[in-house]
């Protein structure tokens, strides 16, 4: 604990190690359910965030059906993740090997994997894709704006506080965050209103102190980037925008946009949420199936809108009146169908899908398909 929250926060911490544990207790499964080729190596640029998670998702979880996984941490996390992995590395059969190395020799060391994982900016990916053979899979995972929308018939209490608790989880720097509130017009007064209480009502703490708290953020590139939207942006912002740059701390804010389809915010990392409103439900369709939303679809949620059932909106996946973080699940596919947020490269060709390693380690080319459990409404 005292580890993970040099970089989180408390509640986030003890997110994380649950859903670590969840993870590996799902892992027999998951292995009498493989039907790749056992062995090999794994090679993965781990995150810099999620240390542990995807630690273990990304390390321990293809240990079970490879040879040896090389992870090479984030340089924004690097002195977390190499004390985190000193914790675990006597721990029985890590197959996990720390590559403490700069790029390019990492991508030299891909060379022989028989998988690579790439999780990070979808410009980064494309700059080290085609240094890697072509034969050798390369899953990419990324992030989306994982919107939400409240209907005309949405309990308004219920979609603050789901957004709330998801927009500030680990003060907003996780990707499963939403950057994107989209309210009906009979009801965006008053959700605005509301949003804006609950947001108020977050206290600024320290990472350490339990409940949904407001921290100085980690990240201090991801504190620049909202910090400088929020300031091009400044005219629109209806609530919070404070800026403490001694701290690295931001209120939690509000930017109003006039036309959605007009909105289309960047990865915010950080309390900030963007908010449009809708009167059909067809300009959300439209919206998600714009040429920016299809390349970055993830997750939506969708609360009181039943012109919105389809399982698949766009490329996102449809979690009904559940948050991102309320379906994600370590032994499922992750992520949705546009190809900055989930996709394997290989062969010079691309499919953007939700993945899951265990299940791609046995495809054999990106072409492959397998089915993907419906998101329940």
């Amino acid at each position: 604990m005292q580890l993970l929250t040099e970089i989180a926060t408390r509640d986030s911490a003890i997110a994380e190690m649950e859903s670590a544990t969840t993870v590996l207790r799902g892992g027999c499964e998951e292995v009498r359910q493989f039907s790749g080729r056992p062995g090999g190596r794994v090679c993965t640029f781990l995150p810099s965030n999620n240390v542990l998670y995807s630690y273990v998702l990304f390390g321990l979880m293809p240990g079970l059906w490879s040879d040896e996984v090389l992870i090479r941490p984030s340089a924004r996390t690097r002195n977390a993740v190499l004390a985190l992995h000193e914790l675990l590395e006597d721990i029985p059969h890590n197959p996990v090997t720390m590559a403490d190395v700069s790029q390019r020799q990492f991508v030299a060391l891909c060379h022989e994997a028989e998988m690579v994982v790439f999780t990070g900016r979808y410009e980064n990916l494309q700059k080290i894709k085609d240094s890697i053979p072509s034969e050798i899979p390369i899953l990419g995972f990324g992030s989306g704006p994982n919107p939400v929308v409240a209907g005309p018939s949405a309990d308004i209490s219920q979609v603050v506080r789901a957004t709330v608790a998801s927009r500030l989880f680990n003060g907003g720097q996780d990707c499963l965050c939403p950057d994107l509130l989209i309210a009906h017009a009979s009801i965006y007064a008053e959700l605005r209103g509301k949003l804006a209480g609950a947001f108020d009502a977050v206290p600024r703490a320290p990472r350490e102190q339990p409940g949904l708290i407001v921290p100085s953020m980690y990240y201090t590139d991801a504190f620049e980037a909202a910090a400088s939207f929020i300031e091009v942006h400044r005219g629109k912002v209806f609530a919070g925008g404070a800026v403490d740059r001694q701290d690295c701390w931001l209120e939690p804010t509000i930017v109003e946009f006039p036309r959605l389809s007009e909105t289309h915010p960047p990865e915010l990392f950080s309390p900030v949420i963007c908010l449009t409103s809708y009167r059909e439900a067809a300009e959300i369709r439209a919206w998600l199936a714009s040429e920016t939303e299809v390349e970055r679809g993830m997750y939506v949620s969708v609360y009181g809108e039943p012109g919105l059932r389809e399982v698949i909106l766009g490329t996102s996946i449809n979690c009904g009146p559940r948050t991102s973080f309320d379906i994600e699940d370590g032994n499922r596919p992750f992520g949705g169908y546009g190809r900055r947020a989930s996709a394997r490269w290989q062969g010079g060709d691309v499919v953007a899908r939700p993945l899951l390693l265990s299940r791609e380690a046995g495809q054999t080319s990106v072409a492959s398909t397998f089915p993907t459990r419906a998101v329940a409404r």
